[in-house]
């Protein structure tokens, strides 16, 4: 495959696994420096994530740059975009995006002296937690890396056979950068800010006064 040097909102790609004569794949789903232009001051992290781009990945794993099973393996992590087209990668088809359907990284933000937010997409919702309780996760906004991406794709699809340095698998790959990796503590945040945990970004977004459509 040779290098690209663009992606778009929707690219369906396949990225060759070093060492490998494997590929893993995943998609577009936000482009924060294409798509996010209408700046609001409510302290959301998306201005903090720049030049990004939101992907998921699938549990298709293959030697051919094909892929028609569409399960998602990994969902909703911010990589770099240059660091996401620095890999051996090449577009294979573009899929639209269904707005309701995507997700991002949950995470918390500390604004002084607002205080504690949750911070999802475009919003940030202010907490009545304190230093200590934010401390006990640490969870902030934080570029993927793809090393790991790859590493988690293919640990969580069964394939670790394929990880060529067995040491760096773990258990939890994203710690640091999504709440939804703690789930009692996501549920108490939500309790906290009045809202269901199993609600969708979509409508969440749109309770508060956000519809995400208008960004596709």
């Amino acid at each position: 495959m040779g290098k690209i040097r663009k992606i778009s909102l929707g690219d369906v790609f396949a990225i060759k696994i070093e060492n490998s004569d494997h590929y893993y794949f995943g998609r577009v789903l936000f482009d924060v420096e294409e798509q996010y232009k209408e700046k609001i001051e409510n302290h959301n992290y998306l201005d903090w994530y720049g030049k990004s781009v939101l992907i998921e990945t699938y549990k298709t794993i293959s030697k051919t740059p094909e892929i028609s099973e569409f399960d998602v393996i990994l969902d909703a992590t911010f990589v770099s975009k240059k660091n996401l087209l620095s890999e051996d990668i090449s577009i294979i088809r573009n899929i639209p995006i269904n707005p309701k359907k995507v997700s991002f990284p949950e995470t918390f933000s500390s604004v002084q002296p607002i205080g504690k937010l949750f911070t999802v997409g475009e919003l940030g919702v202010l907490t009545s937690f304190d230093t200590k309780y934010v401390d006990k996760t640490k969870v902030f906004p934080t570029l993927g890396n793809m090393y790991y991406i790859q590493l988690a794709t293919l640990d969580y699809s069964g394939r670790r056979d394929l990880i060529e340095d067995q040491e760096d698998i773990m258990e939890n790959y994203f710690k640091d950068s999504d709440l939804r990796n703690f789930p009692k503590i996501r549920k108490e945040i939500y309790e906290n800010i009045g809202e269901d945990p199993d609600i969708s970004y979509y409508d969440l977004a749109l309770k508060h006064g956000f519809d995400l459509a208008r960004f596709y």
